[in-house]
């Protein structure tokens, strides 16, 4: 079983960075595999990557979304809200 660290709209950052992003969804993949080596039975799972899709606004005011490892990121405080 797979413990997520973040959900939907968390804010986030990476480990060492400084830069706030929102964290969109969790990349899904499909593995497949086959029941007793049947080439003929391919059994389809969906599985969690171990990546994160996370958007933020750059320097040029554009909305860019990217993928991370997840244990590249950690919780941060969205920068409207900082002091």
């Amino acid at each position: 079983m797979v413990t997520l660290n973040f959900v939907k709209d968390d804010w986030v950052k990476e480990k060492n960075g400084s830069r706030t992003m929102r964290v969109d969804e969790y990349q899904i993949v499909e593995t497949v595999t086959y029941a007793n080596g049947n080439l003929s039975m391919p059994i389809i799972k969906r599985a969690y990557s171990g990546k994160v899709w996370c958007t933020w606004i750059n320097e040029n005011k554009a909305v860019v979304t990217q993928p991370f490892w997840e244990y590249e990121l950690e919780a941060a405080i969205p920068e409207a809200s900082q002091g």
